[in-house]
């Protein structure tokens, strides 16, 4: 597990929980996405950021990774926003 600042200091931990998957999560007051016409999250974003988009990219364990698909999902705790990313990583 990783831990990236938003630009207000807020942590948020990026963690490989498979071989071609990664969890981003932290505190956060909202979250914003965006959809394509097919109703696929394209864009995910944390207040502060890191703000998540199909094709961007992310650093964890010292590789970046190409972020190929993104799925929201529901915290059990108020005010903790998160998401999975399907990724492949960028040689």
């Amino acid at each position: 597990m990783e831990i990236v600042k938003s630009r207000y200091g807020l942590d948020r931990t990026v963690e490989k929980i498979g071989s071609d998957r990664l969890r981003v999560m932290g505190e956060t007051q909202f979250s914003r996405q965006a959809q394509n016409d097919e109703g696929q999250i394209t864009m995910f974003d944390f207040e502060g950021g890191p703000c998540l988009s199909v094709g961007g990219h992310v650093s964890h364990s010292g590789l970046q990774w190409t972020i190929k698909g993104i799925k929201p999902e529901k915290s059990k705790h108020e005010g903790l926003s998160e998401c999975v990313l399907t990724v492949e990583a960028k040689y």
